[in-house]
This record gives C-alpha cells, sequence and structure tokens, in this order.
C-alpha cells in the first residue's frame, strides 16, 4: 500500500485510518522506538487489555505470531501485536514464504507491527533472495503491498538542533540555537543520548541552558573528543592539543582509533576548503558528498581550516598517510608514532600561520 515519511505517517494516524500491516525501522532507534508506542497506542490505547495487545520479541517462533493475530479481539475494536527486532534475514526458505503468504491476509480486526528499535537491519550481513534482494528489502516490499512501511532515519543537524529547543522548552528551560548545534557537535546525533543530555542539562541548568554548562555537563563521544584535537592543533595551543591527546589515551582509546578519527577531520576541512575555493556552499558540498546528517561537520571544518591554504591542508593529509602506512607496516610502538604525527602538526601549524 505505501511506504511513508514521518509527516504522512503522521497524518495516517491521526486520521484514525489503521492499516493491518506495519513495519517501522531504520537508523534512529528512538524515532522508530516513539512511533511504535504511538501506533501501538492508537490501535489499542494507552493501557490496553493483554487480550488484545501482544508483545512478541525477536526470538518467538513464527507459528506464535501467527496464532496472536489470528485470535480476536476480546475488549476493544482491534488486536495488536507488536514483534520487536524479529530477524527476517534470519528465517529459512520456507518460513519466510509462509510469512509472506500470512501477511497478504490478516484478519481485518488485526494490526500486526513489526519494529526494529534495536535490531541493525543495514549493517549485518544478509542471507540473499531472488535476483540479489536480501530477505529483509524482500519484506519490506511485501509490507509495502500489503500495509504501511516506515524508515526513519537520522534527522539533519537543523531538525536536530529544532528537536533539542522543544525538549528543553518541555523541562522548562531554554536553549538558544547556537547552544543546540554545540549540543550536536558535543554529542552525536544519536537521538536517545540527546535526549538524556537535554533532560541533564535542564535539571541542573533551572532556566538557560548556557554555552558554560553545556561545556561543564556535556559528555562528548570520541568523534568529538578527536574533533576537538584537531581544533586545539589548528589553534597551535600546544598545552590544549597533548592535554586532549593525554585524556583520550588515559580512556584507553587506541592510537589507531585516534588516527582515524584525525584523518576524518582533515579530510573534512580540506573538503570545505576546496569548496570555498570553487565557490560552492557548504550546503551544497554536504548533499554532494553525501554528508546526510553530518553536515555539521563539513561547517565546523570550514571554520578550523578558514585561515589555512589548500596546500598547508594537504601537508596535514600527507602527514596523516604516512602515519598510518607505519603503523600497518612497523612495529613501533603506535601510542609513539601519533605522538610525533601531532608534534609535526603542530609545525605545519606553526609554518601555515
Amino acid at each position: 500500500m505505501a511506504k511513508l515519511n514521518e509527516q504522512d505517517f503522521k497524518k495516517e494516524m491521526t486520521a484514525g485510518e489503521l492499516k493491518n500491516l506495519y513495519l517501522i525501522y531504520g537508523e534512529e532507534k528512538y524515532l522508530v522506538k516513539k512511533y511504535t508506542e504511538a501506533l501501538v497506542k492508537k490501535a489499542v490505547g494507552k493501557n490496553p487489555s493483554e487480550f488484545d495487545y501482544y508483545k512478541l520479541s525477536g526470538d518467538t517462533p513464527i507459528e506464535e505470531i501467527f496464532d496472536a493475530s489470528e485470535q480476536i479481539a476480546m475488549f476493544s475494536e482491534r488486536k495488536c501485536v507488536q514483534v520487536s527486532d524479529y530477524d527476517i534475514n534470519a528465517l529459512s526458505e520456507s518460513d519466510y514464504k509462509e510469512l509472506e503468504g500470512f501477511c497478504a491476509d490478516i484478519s481485518p480486526t488485526t494490526v500486526l507491527v513489526f519494529t526494529m528499535p534495536t535490531l541493525d537491519t543495514a549493517g549485518k550481513k544478509k542471507k540473499e533472495g531472488a535476483k540479489g534482494k536480501t530477505r529483509f528489502s524482500k519484506f519490506v516490499s511485501c509490507v509495502e503491498k500489503h500495509g504501511t512501511v516506515l524508515e526513519l532515519n537520522p534527522l539533519g543537524d537543523v531538525a536536530l538542533e529544532a528537536q533539542l529547543i522543544k525538549w528543553a522548552e518541555k523541562n522548562g528551560a531554554s536553549l538558544h540555537r547556537a547552544n543546540a548545534g554545540k549540543i550536536v557537535t558535543m554529542v552525536g546525533t544519536d537521538m536517545n543520548a540527546l535526549r538524556l543530555e537535554i533532560d541533564k542539562l535542564s535539571a541542573y541548568a533551572q532556566g538557560e541552558i548556557t554555552a558554560e554548562i553545556i561545556d561543564l555537563l556535556c559528555v562528548r563521544n570520541s568523534e568529538t573528543k578527536v574533533y576537538y584535537l584537531s581544533r586545539y592543533i589548528m589553534r597551535n595551543d600546544f598545552n590544549g592539543t597533548y592535554q586532549e591527546l593525554h585524556t583520550l589515551f588515559g580512556q584507553n582509546e587506541r592510537p589507531e582509533v585516534i588516527l582515524s578519527g584525525l584523518s576524518s577531520a582533515f579530510i573534512d576541512m580540506y573538503r570545505a576548503k576546496a569548496a570555498a575555493e570553487s565557490g560552492v556552499g557548504l550546503q551544497q558540498a554536504a548533499k554532494d558528498l553525501k554528508y546526510g546528517n553530518r553536515e555539521f561537520a563539513l561547517k565546523n571544518a570550514a571554520g578550523n581550516a578558514a585561515k589555512y591554504s589548500a596546500a598547508t591542508l594537504r601537508k596535514f593529509l600527507e602527514a596523516i598517510l604516512e602515519t598510518d602506512i607505519k603503523m600497518k607496516s612497523t612495529r613501533t610502538n603506535a601510542r609513539i608514532l601519533l605522538e610525533t604525527l601531532v608534534a609535526k602538526m603542530l609545525l605545519i601549524v606553526k609554518e601555515g600561520s
């Protein structure tokens, strides 16, 4: 019947014209959980009877799913069966065909919901089906034909910032757009993590969530920590650079992982510089380079690289490449190689300033 976006899915639920079959999945697990709960509430109410609402796990035998879906609703207009994290790709060919057949003829009083609040449907190895399709992708097509599919992927930075501001307001706090962007930069784009941070910051602030409060309380992810390391380097801040580096070591971050993060940060800077010199706007560059919800990374990189030439940025990348080769081809201690690289990069900054 349809593969909907968020807005159309909301309209469908508001209209009350529920389908008998749903699949809710995607990378943004916070939204998967949110819309699954909203759908169940719409189908059988806020406090459904245990006779009318079945919540089944991913290891439920397929026959039990069928049995639950075929039972008659007792105290509600509909019966709702929610199946969480069901690994479609792990099904045998015969079980999958049986599932497809069942989905084509679900009881008109049943709402069967397959939801993936934790299962990674994109990153795991999957069994191949006909014409090279994975079982899961075939199942998506099946649900599209007989019901509704909702795929929920990470929001862009602008939408995330707006969401943080709304959460803060609901908590009785206020948050300026610039500080919302600061939180996204520090914490990342995972909405579960962002919601926890906003709740914590709101409780502490008891009013406006300021940049100082964010710096004091926000938990930075590994990517953000390496970003701060690159920023200290670009500012030629010797003490800040080595303090951040030793903090990463103290938190048992592997040198190889830190090097990979530095590589990404400086590639972002070089791309931002190339876009600027070509007269291409950052928004268009982010779209062309498929940054998706990481558009903010390119914007931050542009600021860090603004006063340096493309030639200087190439020197950074050459030094990173040289270190990467040494880490992979020699027995030299990886931490020593990384510390040496950071020293070289500080020299490059000094020369290029």
